[in-house]
C-alpha cells in the first residue's frame, strides 16, 4: 500500500482529444480460465471444455506447460514434427477449444528440466519456476508451437487450428514463476525475460503473421522484494533492458478493494492508470493493448490473501469491473476471470470445489452477452 503518484488517466486523455468513452459493453470482453485444465489428462480435456462452454464464454485462457509438450530435448526444436514433442495435450486443449467456438489465449511456461540444466526453482511448487538457461530454447519452442497451430499446418486427426494469442510466460516478475528474481542484489529475472521475449515474439510472428504475442504478463505486486519485482518496477525493467516493439501487454489484478472504490492500494482498478503510464513509455507502448488476463475476488481466505468477500459481493464486483472507465475503453480487449472452479489456494471460482454454482456464475453469463469479444478476439475471426 502506498500513496499514488499523480494520475495520467487514459480516459482523460481520450476526452481531451475529443473522443467520448464508449458505453458499457463497448469496451473489454469477459473471458474465463479453468486452471484445472493444465493438470488434466488429454482424454479428460473435452469434459473440461464442455464445462466452460456451458458458461457461455467465448474466450478461454489456457496454461500450456512447456515441460508437458517437450519432456525431452528435441533435435530440431523449431520443427513441431520432431519426435521429442508430445502434442497430445495441446492438440486436445487448443484444437478442442477452437472447435467448441471459443477463442484461446495461450500462456506458455513451466520449463522442462533439460532446458534449465536439470535444476528446479522454488521448492514446494508443483511446477518448475527456474528460468531457461538459454532463452533461445524457449523461442524455438514457441516457433514450433505457433507453426503447429497457425491455421495452415495440417495436424493429424485435427485438421487445422488457428491459435492467435500467445502470452510469454506467466507472472515472470514473481519468484514462484521465474527463478531467480535476483542474483545477489542484482536483478536477474527481467533481463532474462526480455531476452526470452525479444527472441520469442518474432519467432511467433514468423510462424503465424496473424498471431498476437503478449508480453509482461505481470503479477499484481505492490513493491519489489526478494519474492519478486513490483509491478511498476517490472514494467520499467522491460524498458531498461530493451524490450522491443511488436507485442501487446498483459496485467493481472487481484485487489483487496471493490473495483469502483477510490484507493491508494496498488495495483488496483483505481490505480491501473499508473501501470498504463509506464506501459506507454515502452517501444510502441501507446499503441499497445492492455489485456487483463487474470482477475477475480475470492470468497474465502487464502494462503496469499487474508481478505475474503461474500458470494454476493463477488457477483457484484465482477459486474463492477466492467464499469471501470479504463476497462470500458477500447484499449482493454478482455478481462479474464480466474477461475472456473475454486481451489484451496485461490477460491475465486464461479463454481464451488464441492460442486454447484456461485451467484457470480450468473453474473458471468450476463456479462458474456453484454460484453462479447470484438475484432480478432471473436471466435473464428
Amino acid at each position: 500500500m502506498r500513496v499514488t503518484t499523480p494520475k495520467m488517466l487514459a480516459t482523460a486523455a481520450a476526452l481531451a482529444a475529443g473522443a467520448a468513452l464508449p458505453a458499457m459493453g463497448m469496451g473489454a470482453a469477459i473471458g474465463l480460465q479453468d486452471d484445472r485444465m493444465a493438470a488434466s489428462q488429454p482424454q479428460d480435456i473435452p469434459g473440461r471444455i464442455a464445462l466452460v462452454k456451458a458458461t457461455g464464454t467465448q474466450v478461454l485462457r489456457i496454461d500450456l506447460f512447456w515441460a508437458t509438450a517437450a519432456p525431452t530435448r528435441p533435435a530440431n526444436a523449431t520443427d513441431h514434427l520432431d519426435p521429442a514433442y508430445n502434442w497430445a495435450w495441446a492438440d486436445a486443449a487448443l484444437c478442442g477449444t477452437i472447435k467448441a467456438g471459443i477463442q484461446p489465449i495461450v500462456t506458455t511456461w513451466n520449463a522442462p528440466g533439460w532446458a534449465t540444466g536439470g535444476k528446479l526453482g522454488v521448492k514446494g511448487v508443483v511446477w518448475n519456476s527456474k528460468a531457461p538457461t538459454n532463452p533461445q530454447d524457449y523461442a524455438d519452442f514457441m516457433s514450433a508451437l505457433a507453426t503447429r497451430y497457425n491455421g495452415v499446418t495440417q495436424i493429424p486427426g485435427q485438421g487445422t487450428c488457428n491459435v492467435k494469442f500467445y502470452e510469454i510466460w506467466n507472472e515472470p516478475n514473481l519468484q514462484i514463476y521465474l527463478y531467480p528474481q535476483y542474483s545477489g542484489k542484482k536483478v536477474a529475472s527481467s533481463p532474462k525475460y526480455v531476452k526470452m521475449a525479444n527472441l520469442a515474439v518474432p519467432a511467433i510472428k514468423a510462424a503465424n503473421p496473424r498471431a498476437v504475442p503478449i508480453t509482461g504478463v505481470t503479477g499484481p505486486k505492490g513493491k519489489s522484494d526478494q519474492s519478486g519485482r513490483g509491478t511498476l518496477d517490472w514494467v520499467k525493467d522491460l524498458k531498461k533492458y530493451g524490450l522491443k516493439a511488436g507485442s501487446q501487454y498483459s496485467q493481472h489484478i487481484y485487489p483487496a478493494v471493490p473495483p469502483l472504490k477510490k484507493t491508494t492500494i496498488f495495483p488496483a482498478w483505481d490505480t491501473l492508470d499508473e501501470v498504463v503510464a509506464e506501459v506507454n513509455k515502452l517501444p510502441g507502448g501507446k499503441s499497445k493493448k492492455i489485456y487483463i488476463t487474470e482477475a477475480s475476488y475470492t470468497t474465502a481466505r487464502t494462503p496469499y490473501r487474508k481478505v475474503a468477500f461474500t458470494l454476493a459481493q463477488q457477483a457484484t464486483y465482477m459486474k463492477d469491473i466492467f464499469k471501470v472507465p479504463f476497462v470500458k475503453s477500447p484499449r482493454v480487449p478482455v478481462v479474464i476471470w480466474f477461475q472456473y472452479v475454486d481451489n484451496v489456494n485461490w477460491p475465486g471460482g464461479i463454481t464451488f470445489d464441492a460442486g454447484g454454482q456461485k451467484p457470480s456464475y450468473r453474473s458471468f453469463q450476463g456479462l458474456v452477452k453484454t460484453n462479447p469479444p470484438k475484432g480478432n478476439l471473436r471466435p473464428g475471426s
